[in-house]
């Protein structure tokens, strides 16, 4: 699987971001917006027979997309998340805090 399997869909409510594919809910990232220029990753949920496609970071591009595009920082609470931003420094521009595990 790579990301061109995959679409993305806002919730209604803004807060989470699904990745789809073929039609089914594979993984999910849950963040809030906090004031105008900071957005928090609280949870992600990935499918059990998807943890090893690279889900959680296709999601997590998702919102530093969105950080970027916004000028806003991000901060995570998510361990799996918190990796990612370990493992990328080319997020560190969207960075808030030092926030690896």
């Amino acid at each position: 699987m790579t990301i061109q399997d995959i679409t993305f869909e806002t919730s209604d409510d803004g807060c989470r971001i699904y990745a789809i594919c073929h039609g089914k809910k594979i993984g999910s990232i849950f963040f809030v917006k906090i004031g105008n220029d900071k957005i928090m990753i609280s949870d992600s949920e990935i499918e059990p027979n998807y943890k090893n496609e690279n889900i959680e970071l296709y999601l997590t591009e998702q919102i530093i997309n969105m950080a970027r595009i916004q000028n806003r920082k991000v901060m995570t609470i998510c361990p799996y998340i918190s990796n990612i931003f370990k493992d990328h420094p080319e997020f560190n521009d969207v960075r808030l805090l030092n926030n690896v595990r």
